[in-house]
């Protein structure tokens, strides 16, 4: 089989499990072999495989000869959801975010080792840096990925570094070492600042987020550039984040009080 045919095949496969998982609603949410091979014109033993595989990865289970879905499906739409109610418990407070200080907000997210942008509101005069909702960026070059990573576990971290600290901007850091310092520093503070590493003459700003259960689960940023974000302004932005980033905590559901901390 050439490797076309090969991957034409998976592609095939992927399709018609997808199809599958379809097929459970609120309606309908327990089929048999049989029912979903008549219903997607099947052949029995290609869903009875697909199937199979399914229930090896938790996206259906198996009771008795009839399937339902699975857990693997509900730890999916409960990241889908949270991700939902961040977007939307952010917006009024990113919108007075950027009134205040008159730069681009976002929220970010850790992906892998990765940050994505799940919400942002631009200023009048934004940066070119191509920051857009579900575009990804280094996490050792921003300073939403810095504050999202010091909030892991050592492994984690060590994890991210040994697959390589990538040289973005002119002030990237690529030493391990001075990167996990600097991850104990921005724990320690909750806001993390990054000037020239993602871009030149660019400075990013970020505080951590909290959900009702104590994590941290995202973080808003503030972008502008360096001339616009100089050193006599950067206390006043740290401030105004760190106040805006409680803020959306507390929507999350966030009591301090209840796990012995107090706010940034």
């Amino acid at each position: 089989m050439s490797s076309f045919t090969k991957q034409t095949s998976v592609l095939q496969s992927v399709r018609n499990g997808l199809r599958i998982l379809q097929l459970f609603t609120s309606e309908s949410p327990v089929w048999g072999l049989t029912e979903i091979a008549n219903k997607l014109q099947l052949n029995k033993s290609t869903v009875s495989r697909l199937v199979t595989d399914l229930v090896a990865e938790g996206f259906l289970q198996k009771e008795e000869k009839k399937y339902s879905l699975g857990f693997s499906l509900l730890s999916m739409s409960g990241v889908i959801t949270s991700h939902l109610e961040i977007h939307r418990e952010s917006k009024d407070i990113l919108k007075k975010l950027v009134a205040d200080l008159g730069e681009t907000a976002h929220i970010a997210i850790l992906e892998g080792n990765e940050i994505t942008y799940v919400h942002k509101i631009e200023c009048q005069n934004p940066v070119r840096l191509l920051s857009s909702i579900g575009k990804k960026n280094p996490v050792s070059c921003t300073s939403a990925g810095k504050v999202l990573l010091a909030y892991k576990s050592n492994d984690r971290i060590n994890s991210l570094i040994e697959a390589g600290l990538q040289q973005m901007g002119p002030n990237s850091v690529t030493d391990s070492d001075q990167l996990k310092a600097q991850l104990i520093q921005i724990k320690e503070q909750g806001y993390s600042i990054c000037i020239n590493e993602m871009h030149e003459d660019v400075v990013s700003i970020a505080a951590s987020v909290r959900d009702y259960t104590g994590d941290v689960v995202a973080a808003v940023s503030v972008v502008g550039t360096r001339e616009r974000i100089h050193d006599q302004k950067i206390h006043q932005f740290v401030e105004t984040i760190i106040e805006a980033a409680n803020e959306v905590s507390i929507r999350l559901g966030y009591i301090p009080s209840a796990f012995g901390k107090e706010l940034h």
